[in-house]
């Protein structure tokens, strides 16, 4: 008898409660979202600099260690000894030249390429990643390290200089 009496007197919520709590919910998600995409952006844009430092720091051991002082060659063959493809699966970083290579978090393969110096075409390296726009022609936001730069950097040329024909990406 008492539980009838209970259920009987209990209020639930009006239309016009229910219609603000709605309401602020919603202003609170119109302020939050953009904010929350900003931060996704720029994770993105640090993951894309750890993976090349990453890969800076493995090719530079190798030519310290194993390369007698010469780079990688852009060759994708895991297979090859000396190639940029087994330097950097030797080291666990999935470089195969086909679809089942490493990508820049917005799905664009890396690009590795040597510069020349003198006779020399494996003197010098550089890593790149196209960025946001997915566009190595566009460099504003391309990321990228080389043999002559200290640290990974963000927007910008490159500052080695490499023919066309001494690229190779990650995958396809």
């Amino acid at each position: 008898m008492r539980l009838r009496k209970a259920i009987r007197d209990q209020r639930g919520f009006t239309l016009i409660e229910l219609l603000v709590v709605i309401s602020i919910i919603g202003i609170l998600t119109a302020m939050l979202v953009p904010r929350l995409l900003g931060y996704t952006d720029k994770a993105r844009v640090s993951r894309a600099m750890a993976d090349l430092a990453t890969m800076k720091n493995v090719v530079e051991l190798y030519c310290a260690d194993e390369g007698e002082g010469h780079y990688p060659s852009t060759d994708s063959d895991v297979e090859t000894d000396g190639s940029i493809a087994k330097v950097l699966k030797d080291n666990g970083i999935n470089w195969t030249g086909d679809a089942n290579g490493i990508k820049d978090p917005w799905g664009t393969p890396y690009k590795y390429g040597t510069g020349k110096e003198g006779d020399s075409i494996d003197r010098k390296f550089v890593f790149e990643c196209a960025g946001p726009d997915k566009d190595f022609n566009d460099t504003q936001d391309n990321i990228w390290c080389s043999s002559e730069s200290a640290t990974v950097q963000n927007g910008g040329d490159p500052d080695v200089t490499v023919d066309d024909k001494d690229w190779v990406s990650s995958s396809n």
